[in-house]
């Protein structure tokens, strides 16, 4: 083991022993250096099956209204102040995004929810995943829509369910 890749603690990373120099920083990783070598790659935002069904759910929204694609739920809904423990409840939905989000255009007010379940859905742990999904949408007043995943739709077929599923502005 080099003297470099040796468990010198956080403060040994601030402060480097004169008597261990630092031999990270002469071979830098070159995965993490700032010339372009960084381990990312472009991917699509869409699947072509959700990229599908998008567009058929904006034209079923209609004018007035926009459908944002994969929108994190921690930017959707909050924690209520004074609440015990509330990272504990942050974490419930930390990482987990909405499939769709229909807002309103002028105002970019979040309406509903909309999911997209295909067969994934129908296993244990989804059912798990999608209760609290539920469960925390339903608390903060955001109406949740779900539609089975098909090969095609119709935007005639998408805009009941989407009436249906929202519910009157108070």
């Amino acid at each position: 083991m080099t003297q470099g890749s040796q468990n010198r603690g956080c403060l040994g990373f601030l402060f480097p022993s004169p008597a261990a120099p630092d031999t990270d920083t002469a071979t830098p990783n070159k995965s993490l250096d700032l010339t372009g070598n960084w381990p990312y790659v472009k991917r699509d935002l869409l699947s072509p099956a959700e990229a599908s069904f998008y567009r058929v759910l904006q034209q079923a929204a209609g004018s007035g209204y926009h459908v944002f694609p994969k929108v994190n739920l921690a930017d959707l809904i909050g924690v209520q102040p004074r609440t015990p423990k509330p990272n504990a409840w942050r974490s419930k939905i930390n990482r987990k995004h909405a499939d769709y989000v229909l807002v309103k255009q002028d105002t970019l007010t979040a309406l509903a929810v909309i999911e997209l379940d295909d067969a994934s859905h129908n296993t244990a742990s989804a059912k798990k995943r999608d209760d609290v999904k539920n469960q925390a949408l339903a608390a903060a007043g955001l109406p949740l829509i779900r539609i089975k995943a098909r090969k095609g739709y119709a935007v005639d077929e998408v805009r009941p369910a989407l009436k249906a599923g929202l519910r009157p502005s108070k």
